[in-house]
């Protein structure tokens, strides 16, 4: 501490002869110094902002408000500032209490200049003490509030990252599905339309917004496995036989192994797996049935059925609408797993599809 450092002390105390002792003390130690009569008053100057006092000088027994009352208003006011209690002889224990209270010490009244100096320079140095934790503190606080900016800056900017690589990898999944359609020329427009119906279906059962991601990967890139089929067998016209039939059911093997080799897409790689699995347990590849299926495969095998049937395949013209809205409510648990049903229907998707249908030239309906 600063020898010639000035200090200033409020002293709240009520006995006007015990004033004017405390404030010749103060001025024989070059400190100044404030009067208040009571507890009161004494929190009216600080809260007004009257005195900033280094140290508190204060009685126990005063009216209005005592000692003991206004120390913890103080100490809340002020909690860096000790507070010394001034008690009589007889009140020694009080001031014990008040210091467990709070109070940094106690001085019995009368007291001696030296006693009063010695007490104050303590009282000082521990203010000087509580001021630089408090500077301390506040630093730390504001190294954490620091960092705190920094990570959130972070996180924002590893948020941009993975918006752009959500744009690449979707980007990616249009440009293989154009691939799929190229070679089959008879499903133009089918993947991007199995894509939206699944996402609508996926948002109107309320899945969280990452299985919608991967929903919409995987209903776009479901047929991605035929890129391994003969062109023979996809375009061709009429039924066809047993050996070709098993060589364009291994499609959804091969989308998945495709899918799989890049993480991003593990997750779809099970859907598009799974897209023709029948609720009954007699689709393809592994026979799955009811709840075995894949969650989102379930949403995308509705959506591919629906829009194959409703578009021309180089083995049948479209269906009459109507007579495919037909065939999805008589193969609700069936082929279909019957809540996907419920849900397509309650949301009105069905209109939905036929706007969205309707819309696109017909020509180049699969």
């Amino acid at each position: 501490m600063s020898a010639d450092k000035k200090r200033t002390v409020l002293v709240v105390e009520d006995d006007a002869s015990m004033q004017k002792v405390l404030s010749i003390s103060m001025q024989k130690m070059g400190h100044g110094y404030k009067i208040a009569k009571n507890g009161r008053e004494a929190l009216d100057l600080v809260e007004a902002g009257d005195v900033a006092p280094d140290a508190i000088l204060l009685d126990i027994r005063m009216p209005v408000m005592p000692g003991l009352v206004a120390l913890p208003k103080l100490r809340t006011i002020l909690p860096t500032v000790p507070v010394i209690m001034l008690t009589a002889f007889g009140d020694l224990e009080t001031g014990l209490s008040a210091m467990k209270a709070g109070a940094f010490d106690y001085l019995v009244k009368p007291s001696s200049l030296d006693k009063i100096r010695e007490t104050l320079e303590k009282a000082f140095s521990y203010r000087e003490v509580m001021e630089m934790k408090a500077e301390e503190e506040r630093r730390r606080e504001q190294q954490r509030l620091d960092l705190e900016k920094r990570v959130e800056s972070s996180y924002e900017e590893l948020g941009s990252v993975y918006q752009q690589l959500k744009k690449m990898n979707m980007q990616t999944a249009y440009a293989l599905a154009e691939t799929i359609e190229v070679k089959d020329r008879y499903t133009q427009g089918h993947c991007e339309r199995v894509r939206w119906l699944s996402s609508q279906i996926g948002k109107a059962m309320r899945l969280p917004a990452d299985d919608i991601e991967q929903l919409e990967y995987a209903a776009l890139l479901h047929d991605i496995g035929k890129i391994g089929i003969p062109d023979s067998i996809l375009n061709k016209e009429g039924p066809l036989d047993d050996r070709e039939r098993e060589i364009i059911r291994m499609h959804p093997i091969i989308g998945a192994q495709i899918l799989s080799t890049v993480e991003f897409f593990e997750r779809a790689a099970a859907a598009v797996r799974h897209h023709h699995e029948r609720w009954d347990g007699k689709g393809y590849p592994d026979g799955a049935m009811s709840d075995g299926i894949d969650r989102l495969a379930r949403i995308i095998s509705l959506a591919d059925t629906l829009d194959a049937m409703a578009t021309t395949r180089p083995y049948r013209v479209a269906l009459d609408f109507q007579q495919v809205i037909g065939e999805i409510k008589a193969l609700r648990g069936v082929q279909f797993a019957p809540d996907v049903v419920d849900v397509f229907f309650a949301a009105g998707l069905d209109k939905a599809y036929l706007k969205k249908l309707e819309e696109e030239n017909p020509q180049k309906s699969s």
